[in-house]
């Protein structure tokens, strides 16, 4: 496939069409889920449902599970016809899907069973600290969860990506020598540079540099390497590397476990309050399970336009410095508009969208960029 190194304007309005009905998806799924958790709050649904597991077992160690088993598959049975539009018919529809249908729900159900796997037990975890720590356990739970978050990035690469997609060496030895050049220019210790078959599940384009220590390395999508030059290549891997440089893998994790905690913190008085409001008997009770994720989804909603605008920030500083450091302009602008193409990707959304949802720079900002970088070097 050819990728023109000009936006279409057609593609562009299918960007603008596809991104108005994600953005209206997001609204209705998020809307649906507080509706489901207010719903089995108000009714005592979640009462009924702990005291049914309860006369099943009188052990918390079971208890816990099984009323997340239960709770869990009805609400997964609820919004399962709306994950089946918002992830296989709309991507399909608008081209950005290759998977055939059969192909998306072993996904789903390989994604499922990892979320159980891993989840389980950190919500044990959870009610342990409920139960032991009382007032105390979002302080406790914010710091395991940064230990958490630490160990699972530097596990991602080795353990958990490859589930989903198949990591190769590079086999463009020419091109493979280029990313350790500039893996040593930018001062980045990479371990081996992989491609992977994104091919086999979307035609969108990417690569990122993944790990941190020995577990450090970076990856390129077989999307983007059969259809970008090396040099368009070279300044999109300078931008991943600079988020090495800057040290944002470590400042992301901080950011993301301090935001963490001041959530388990709101979610502690949310689990408080509700104790009287909806007869809960203590914060380790399992039926205020909904009124926690309420909650975290109500606090994540909030701190969301934040969240983002500080990802943009690093966003755009490592743009900066890939500008900088390749001196490249014109394969970063080129490089910006194939990926606005091929990912169908809006390049000027309405400035409410971008501070809500964009945790990048618009592609029209970042072409912006560079076309200021070439104007300000040749006046200079």
């Amino acid at each position: 496939m050819t990728i023109s190194t000009e936006m279409s304007p057609a593609r562009q309005q299918k960007a603008r069409e596809y991104a108005r009905i994600r953005h209206r998806l997001f609204f209705v799924n998020t809307g649906l889920a507080v509706l489901l958790l207010v719903l089995s709050l108000v009714t005592g649904l979640s009462l009924e449902l702990r005291k049914m597991v309860e006369s099943w077992t009188t052990n918390q160690l079971l208890a816990v599970p099984l009323y997340l088993a239960i709770f869990g598959a009805v609400y997964a049975i609820l919004t399962f016809p709306l994950d089946i539009y918002s992830g296989f018919v709309l991507p399909t529809r608008y081209g950005t899907l290759n998977q055939s249908f059969k192909l998306w729900l072993l996904d789903l159900l390989k994604g499922g069973l990892l979320a159980v796997v891993l989840g389980l037990p950190l919500l044990e975890a959870l009610y342990f600290g409920f139960r032991n720590l009382g007032e105390w356990w979002w302080l406790v739970g914010g710091l395991a969860y940064l230990l958490f978050v630490v160990l699972m990035v530097n596990l991602a690469p080795v353990v958990i990506m490859p589930l989903f997609n198949k990591f190769i060496p590079l086999e463009n030895e020419e091109l493979q020598d280029r990313i350790l050049r500039l893996g040593q220019k930018t001062g980045a210790k990479v371990k081996g540079v992989y491609t992977i078959d994104f091919s086999k599940r979307t035609s969108s384009a990417n690569a990122f540099v993944t790990g941190i220590g020995n577990t450090r390395r970076v990856v390129l999508g077989d999307t983007l390497t059969s259809n970008y030059t090396p040099d368009e290549i070279e300044v999109i891997m300078a931008h991943e590397l600079g988020h090495h440089v800057h040290g944002d893998i470590w400042r992301g994790i901080f950011l993301d476990s301090v935001i963490t905690l001041a959530g388990f913190y709101l979610a502690n008085l949310f689990l408080q309050g509700g104790i009287s409001l909806f007869g809960f008997r203590d914060l380790g009770d399992v039926a205020a399970f909904p009124l926690f994720v309420l909650a975290m989804i109500l606090f994540g909603l909030v701190t969301m336009p934040l969240t983002n605008w500080l990802s943009r920030t690093r966003e755009n500083a490592a743009d900066v410095y890939a500008l900088d450091i390749t001196g490249n302009a014109t394969a970063f602008i080129s490089a910006m508009k194939k990926l606005a193409n091929q990912n169908l990707a809006d390049s000027t959304p309405p400035a409410w969208v971008v501070w809500l949802f964009y945790t990048h720079p618009p592609i029209g900002e970042r072409v912006r960029r560079g076309e200021d970088f070439i104007a300000r070097h040749s006046y200079n």
